[in-house]
């Protein structure tokens, strides 16, 4: 399997761990409470971000802008 779809797939299950995360802070949420959504959040653009760019190297590559 290429590097760029495993790197949508774990953003896909990062996705999934982020809205679950999010919603059980949501429902149990007190004030000193650190939320674990933001950094499951954060390594999932992360993946969606380098799969996009592993997928789009050599397009960008020859982009004059």
């Amino acid at each position: 399997m290429e590097l760029h779809r495993k790197l949508t797939i774990i953003g896909i299950i990062l996705l999934v761990a982020t809205f679950a995360l999010h919603n059980n802070y949501s429902e149990n949420a007190t004030d000193n409470e650190f939320n674990y959504a933001y950094v499951t959040g954060i390594a999932m653009l992360i993946a969606f971000l380098a799969s996009f760019v592993i997928f789009n190297k050599e397009k960008l590559k020859d982009s004059k802008i």
